[in-house]
């Protein structure tokens, strides 16, 4: 975790429209607010500075000694899921891999979009410049539930290498959040996630039809991974099965051209299991999740936490709904 200092400048690009290519980000020209609004984004570019900073501070803290409990403060939901139990499996990992057990979280962004919410919870996009291993940028999503508490990071996914975000209207502008009573998408933002996940679970031509995957390498790893334990079961005589869950929780922004970005959660349970007497030996991750004194078994369960960011478009669009990245870890383990 980089530390930064909380008069950093962001890059020009935080008041602009902003088209990013993962790892060769080009930055479009500046798109002016209407002369007619009037409402007023939540926050400035330096308040913005101010919140990546301050959680950042109790990241590197927290990521320095391995203790989810020190998150709490500025880190909530699906972000705080998955780094407890990055240090999990940090805590358990070799010397060697301890470090790259826990994703890097650049703390200086090239751009932000924000609300024009008067009301509250309020969401903060924003897209990270590129980590020090060179890894591909982080799509940030930060929430405030009411005005007394302090912004905090509810979930990050990392961009897919090639993919492009959608452009949202300038800072100085701000845009709107989107509920789920929204119309005007070609999706709303449940169904998006519910029918993402059907591709995850089932990535038939029918439903790759229903997404442009064409950057997509999320549900082609997923795909691969469930073809590697379903030849693992056939090798031991028995079975693998595997469930998808869609969390009810998910934010979502309205980009320039009235389509949304929406961020939701995806969990999948997967259980290998052979006949009497086989034996189905947990990786060094999975161990982490498991009590040290447990002996293996014939079956092992496991569970996985994703965070998804989709580009939906608007009702009268001819494109489809993408995926635009997503971030994966281990939750949990069992042996039944």
């Amino acid at each position: 975790m980089r530390k930064t200092q909380r008069n950093v400048v962001l890059s020009t690009a935080l008041v602009a429209s902003f088209a990013l290519t993962a790892c060769t980000p080009e930055l479009p020209t500046p798109e002016a607010p209407s002369e007619t609004s009037s409402a007023l984004p939540a926050l400035s570019a330096e308040q913005g500075v101010d919140i990546f900073a301050s959680v950042g501070e109790v990241l590197a803290k927290a990521d320095g000694d391995k203790k989810s409990a020190e998150l709490k403060t500025r880190v909530t939901g699906p972000a705080l899921k998955i780094r407890s139990a990055e240090y999990k499996i940090a805590a358990a990992a070799k010397d060697k891999d301890k470090s790259s057990a826990i994703t890097e979280l650049p703390v200086e962004m090239q751009s932000m979009f924000v609300t024009t919410s008067e009301a509250w919870p309020r969401t903060v996009f924003a897209v990270s410049q590129r980590p020090q291993n060179l890894e591909p940028e982080r799509f940030m999503v930060y929430t405030q539930d009411s005005a007394h508490d302090p912004y905090q990071l509810w979930a990050w996914f990392a961009l897919f290498p090639g993919t492009t975000v959608p452009k949202f209207p300038a800072l100085e502008a701000g845009t709107t959040e989107v509920n789920d009573l929204d119309e005007t998408l070609k999706l709303k933002p449940e169904e998006v996630l519910k029918q993402y996940s059907e591709l995850l679970k089932d990535a038939s031509k029918a439903n790759k039809a229903k997404f442009d995957v064409s950057k997509d390498a999320f549900y082609k790893e997923i795909d691969e991974r469930r073809t590697y334990l379903e030849d693992a079961a056939k090798q031991i005589k028995g079975t693998y099965k595997e469930e998808f869950t869609v969390g009810k929780d998910w934010r979502a922004l309205r980009t320039s051209d009235g389509g949304a970005v929406v961020v939701g959660t995806v969990e999948t349970t997967g259980t290998l299991k052979g006949e009497k007497g086989a034996i189905v030996s947990p990786s060094a991750i999975e161990k982490a999740f498991l009590d040290k004194d447990k002996k293996s078994s014939n079956a092992l369960t496991v569970k996985r936490s994703a965070v998804v960011g989709i580009y939906v478009p608007a009702k009268d669009s001819e494109e489809k709904p993408r995926a635009i990245g997503r971030v994966l870890r281990t939750t949990g383990a069992s042996i039944p």
